[in-house]
């Protein structure tokens, strides 16, 4: 006797969603602004919190950059998690305990325990990507895969875009930077609730998915057949160039991501002396141009792939010509003599940095489908090293030099380093052992 599950009686009465799958990526996308509002926050409210707490550069600095400590350290455990836990458990947990993290940060009264509750946001947000970039490759076909990757990593610069306005809103609203950060923090818990409720690993096991998007999403297309039989673990991959170089790219690419992540609010606060208000403003200009970019990116790649473009033609020519967009428009800065000009200029660089949200689609395309979230995180390790390196060294700069002008020369030179190993890689190779 056949048995009718819930989710055929659901499918039966009506309760299913065409095109399900952008709907759970616009889920995705919230839940990356979410975890940029928080992971920003900090570099937001830092021009107030280093008055209170009468914190130098060289201290903000190391403050900055340990979110980073852990999280480059959650990388490999935390796409080891997603592969084995799968994405909805890992997602929905990380979630709910950076949200309480976060909430507490506001009762920090010194700088032992703003390092301690930034460590502990980069353990809980360390696997969230990885399970975002895991969910792709489940609910997206290959040739969707671009705008997937570029849509959920979009959601960090437009995160940071918001998490300008928001922060600064609510400081300004609450009156104190502490309960902004416990208002953050509960609405991220909430999320991580939803998100349980909302998400499934198994596209064909959601109840409001309808048989026409199963079928969809289970076609086999070529160069994927191989997957299920594939065995060990990411470390096999490492034989080849292009592991490599991807790490070396992305490492040029978080270099300056976290470089403008950490710093750009106190630079447009500082340097340019704008008021609080204000640079919650030109905040989200800067990575509202990236969140553009994220856009542009994934829409040239994904439509110049459909055309016929070869794989490799389309990935090395637009990450090519980012990482030296990036590298143009930042050391220009060093040349003009307004702050508007300054950080249109940084909002330039940062619209080309984040046509590297390409990145996060490229080891789908060497790996198989188990070993996408290892490979995935040790991308997001190697990057992860820039972003403990290049806070603690732009607070070193500036303090010793007294200026950003040395930063942006350091920030133009990963931009070239990102430009030649993007061109190096062979995206078009599925890699074996």
């Amino acid at each position: 006797m056949q048995v009718t599950t819930q989710k055929e009686v659901q499918r039966r009465a009506g309760l299913r969603v065409p095109g399900l799958r952008w709907w759970m990526f616009g889920f995705f996308i919230l839940v990356m602004i979410i975890n940029y509002i928080d992971r920003s926050s900090l570099s937001i409210a830092m021009p107030l919190i280093g008055k209170d707490l009468h914190i130098n550069s060289v201290t903000t600095g190391i403050i900055l950059s340990s979110f980073g400590w852990t999280y480059a350290l959650m990388q490999l455990p935390g796409g080891w998690l997603v592969d084995k836990l799968k994405p909805r458990r890992v997602v929905s947990a990380s979630l709910i305990g950076w949200g309480i993290v976060e909430g507490l940060t506001g009762l920090a009264s010194g700088i032992g325990a703003l390092v301690g509750m930034r460590m502990f946001l980069g353990v809980f947000e360390g696997p969230v990507q990885n399970g975002a970039n895991s969910s792709l490759t489940r609910w997206l076909r290959k040739h969707e895969r671009a705008r997937g990757s570029t849509l959920v990593d979009g959601g960090g610069p437009l995160g940071t875009a918001f998490g300008g306005l928001l922060v600064t809103g609510l400081i300004v609203w609450l009156g104190t930077w502490r309960l902004a950060f416990g208002a953050v923090g509960l609405l991220t818990v909430l999320i991580g609730i939803f998100a349980w409720v909302l998400m499934r690993d198994n596209p064909a096991d959601h109840p409001l998915i309808t048989e026409e998007e199963v079928a969809y999403l289970d076609h086999i297309e070529t160069g994927d057949s191989h997957d299920e039989t594939a065995y060990g673990n990411a470390v096999q991959y490492f034989k080849h160039w292009s592991p490599w170089l991807l790490l070396l790219a992305f490492f040029g690419y978080d270099a300056v991501l976290y470089g403008l992540l950490t710093w750009a609010p106190s630079y447009v606060s500082k340097v340019q002396h704008v008021s609080f208000g204000m640079t919650g403003i030109w905040t989200f200009v800067i990575f509202g141009a990236g969140f553009v970019g994220e856009l542009t990116a994934g829409q040239l790649a994904d439509r110049w792939i459909r055309s016929g473009a070869s794989v490799n033609l389309v990935m090395r020519t637009l990450l090519g010509f980012a990482g030296i967009g990036v590298a143009v428009a930042i050391i220009l800065v060093n040349h003009v003599s307004t702050p508007t000009a300054a950080i249109l200029l940084i909002s330039l660089a940062n619209f080309f940095l984040r046509w590297g949200g390409l990145y996060w689609s490229v080891p789908a395309r060497l790996a198989a489908t188990q070993h996408v979230g290892q490979l995935t995180g040790a991308m997001n390790f190697s990057g992860n090293v820039a972003g403990i390196i290049v806070p603690i060294l732009v607070g070193w700069i500036v303090q010793q030099s007294g200026s950003f002008v040395g930063v942006f020369v350091m920030f133009a030179v990963a931009g070239l380093l990102m430009a030649v190993s993007s061109v190096a890689i062979n995206y078009s190779r599925k890699l074996t052992s």
